[in-house]
């Protein structure tokens, strides 16, 4: 009895614990089934580009109900950097989670532009096999007048008269057969020309749409039915700006305009459309901490590994900047008649630049559209005009003509940053240059090509030159005359040098005889006229040099 008694209280035990176990499982499912998922697209609305990487800023409206819910916000780049997620709602409700995933499950169907390929690609089918089947009546069309000329050729009972009309016939057939050969095959050129770029375009829509997309999930607790406007904002690498610049001038001692521009480029895999545009010189990737001390040791050097901080990684800091192209580079003439273009106006019109501790930001009020690819996006943050000096160089035995460069002072107030120049002299390409913007110079100097109108020439005075052997030693003395004329309207200041050898042997002695008036440096073997020539006015110049080294020896020195 007592047996029977325990038996059905353990029966009695494990039905309550089923029982109890059923309504935690329902509890887990009405828990489950609570958490409602709402996908839902973002806009992006602004951006913030920096030298690398950019900062991405998007909207979404999303209809919440009471209670938790799990807001996908779907179709975003896959590369962003998921530390950088910033979320944050106009509606006051709890975010209780932010995870960002990859979507390789998102099958989007093709749209209607990809209809339209597809439809085109057929079409395109359709008329290329009527263009071979033409081609192929105008092949058989061909042999077939091949093999009546060649019967009618072997038979003698035709009169001259039949057989010169069916040999007129035959030609025309001929002639008219091959034009319908080449205007289909023309045709069939242009079609297949038309087929590859639609087969190429379709191929990578498809592609780009067979890739992962982005997510961002977000977990939220609202206590009641909400519409709430989401804000999100994120880092991407794959983005950035460089500055370049537009120098151009008008005329001598007249100021100088520089175009301060920002090449944009991104491959984020998504267009930028109707976005509001900030640039920015900050850096957020280069992190927030500072640098930590730590005593740096110098010992000696074993073998080839070369340790973090060694004086040759020390001295080697900086050797990547790029410099500024040599005038000899610069080899455009700026001669000519100047060219008055009608000023359009630029987004720079359109652009706030505010100057804080750390960075620039340029911030153009107009909507931007930055398309995802390899090409570069320009677009126009600054223009300024610049007071500028000017003078006139030449260096004759490198190069015989003159050379314009302009001086600017002040240049340091504009906040500029390292990058290329594009030169324009009187509306001419002149040539490209550098603004090597952590220069320490108050002036920054600027080739602004040759001038045909400043004349130089340098000739070698026969009479003056002469050779001797004296006592086992060649002496050589050497004369040259240099002419310059100022065709230009205005009065110049024209720096003439003259290179002169340096002896690197006591042996070898080098004089100079005459600089009529000019100045020379013995320990770099400079030779410096300034000039100044008004409109019309010509100059001439002579300097002598004497060498001496012995006669069984033979000196190498360039020529003079």
């Amino acid at each position: 009895m007592e047996i029977k008694l325990r038996q059905t209280l353990s029966k009695k035990l494990l039905n309550m614990k089923k029982t109890i176990l059923g309504f935690v499982l329902l509890a887990v499912t009405l828990s489950t089934l609570a958490q409602k998922k709402i996908e839902v697209k973002s806009d992006m609305k602004s951006a913030t580009v920096y030298l690398s990487g950019a900062e991405l800023n998007r909207t979404a409206s999303v209809i919440l109900a009471a209670g938790n819910s799990d807001v996908v916000f779907t179709g975003l780049p896959t590369n962003l950097n998921q530390q950088t997620i910033n979320i944050y709602s106009d509606e006051k409700l709890i975010i209780q989670s932010v995870q960002f995933k990859l979507n390789y499950m998102a099958a989007e169907q093709l749209s209607a532009e990809t209809k339209k390929w597809n439809d085109s690609l057929e079409e395109i089918n359709k008329q290329l096999t009527i263009i071979k089947d033409k081609k192929d009546i105008l092949i058989l069309e061909a042999h077939l007048l091949n093999d009546n000329n060649k019967i009618a050729g072997q038979n003698t009972g035709l009169n001259f008269d039949v057989f010169k009309q069916y040999h007129d016939y035959y030609i025309e057939k001929t002639i008219a057969n091959k034009s319908q050969w080449r205007e289909q095959e023309a045709k069939e050129v242009k079609l297949n020309e038309i087929k590859n770029k639609l087969t190429q375009q379709l191929y990578d829509f498809q592609q780009k749409k067979s890739a992962p997309s982005g997510e961002i999930w977000v977990q939220v607790t609202s206590d009641k039915a909400i519409a709430s406007k989401f804000y999100i904002t994120y880092l991407v690498n794959n983005a950035g700006w460089t500055p370049e610049y537009d120098v151009r001038a008008d005329k001598v001692n007249a100021p100088i305009t520089l175009n301060y521009k920002a090449a944009i480029w991104q491959t984020t895999g998504e267009d930028w459309k109707d976005i509001k545009l900030k640039l920015s010189t900050g850096n957020p990737s280069a992190g927030a901490a500072g640098p930590i001390f730590a005593t740096w040791f110098m010992d000696y050097y074993y073998g080839n590994n070369i340790s973090n901080g060694s004086l040759n990684d020390y001295d080697k800091i900086n050797d990547n900047t790029p410099s500024a192209k040599t005038t000899s580079e610069l080899n455009v003439t700026v001669t000519g008649a100047y060219k008055k273009y009608r000023e359009n106006e630029t987004t720079s019109s359109y652009t706030s630049v505010t100057q804080s501790t750390l960075s620039t930001e340029f911030e153009i009020k107009l909507s931007s559209n930055i398309p995802s690819g390899s090409d570069l996006h320009r677009v126009n943050i600054g223009d300024y005009a610049m007071d500028a000096s000017y003078d006139y160089y030449s260096i004759p035995r490198l190069d015989k003509d003159v050379f314009l460069n302009a001086h600017i002072a002040d240049w340091e107030k504009l906040n500029l940053l390292p990058g290329s120049v594009t030169v324009f002299f009187q509306g001419a390409y002149v040539g490209q240059s550098y603004i090597n913007a952590n220069q320490t110079n108050d002036t920054m100097d600027l080739s602004l090509g040759r001038d045909k109108n400043v004349i130089l020439t340098r000739e070698k005075l026969k009479d003056f030159t002469k050779e001797k052997f004296i006592g086992g030693k060649y002496r050589q003395s050497v004369t040259y005359e240099i002419k310059i004329k100022n065709n230009e309207s205005t009065e110049i200041s024209l720096n003439v040098i003259e290179q002169i050898p340096i002896s690197a042997n006591a042996e070898i002695k080098i004089s100079i005889d005459d600089i009529d008036g000019g100045t020379y440096n013995v320990e770099t073997g400079k030779l410096l006229w300034k000039q100044k020539l008004t409109p019309g006015e010509e100059k001439k110049m002579q300097f002598s040099i004497t060498v001496e080294f012995p006669e069984s020896k033979k000196a190498y020195c360039p020529s003079f």
